[in-house]
């Protein structure tokens, strides 16, 4: 199946894989080749695209997954084909490049500026959060 990873920014990733991983509110689920039309919220954390020989990971701070059939034609058994996962980041970045002491520094940033300001308490919270997750993910838990 054809699999994209894309932010705002850049198109993170492109290319073929078996399956991806990613988390939801609900939790982590995957999608395999022929999975049902699927559209999830993603929450911080790690997507995982694995292919036959290769897994490659990424942080991403939010976003959605879509998983659906192209219809773009039919393969030479005359089976339709063209199936995708596109990931739709707020901002994705590969997981190898996460630096953990940076990512500790923006949780204790995060949580300086949550105890000084009452009034953006929601927003500096959710970026508790997220700097929670990134280096939960950089750390591996």
């Amino acid at each position: 199946m054809s699999v994209s990873i894309v932010s705002p920014e850049s198109e993170v990733w492109r290319g073929e894989a078996e399956m991806v991983v990613a988390r939801s509110p609900e939790g982590e689920f995957a999608i395999l080749h022929g999975h049902i039309p699927f559209l999830a919220a993603l929450v911080p954390g790690r997507v995982s695209v694995v292919s036959s020989s290769e897994r490659d990971e990424y942080f991403v701070s939010g976003g959605f997954l879509e998983a659906s059939r192209g219809a773009t034609g039919s393969s030479q058994d005359g089976q339709e084909h063209d199936y995708h996962v596109i990931v739709l980041a707020d901002d994705a970045e590969d997981l190898s490049s996460i630096d953990a002491t940076e990512a500790r520094r923006r949780v204790e940033e995060a949580q300086a500026e949550a105890a000084e300001a009452s009034d953006e308490r929601a927003e500096a919270r959710m970026r508790i959060e997220m700097a929670r997750a990134e280096l939960a993910e950089a750390r591996g838990e």
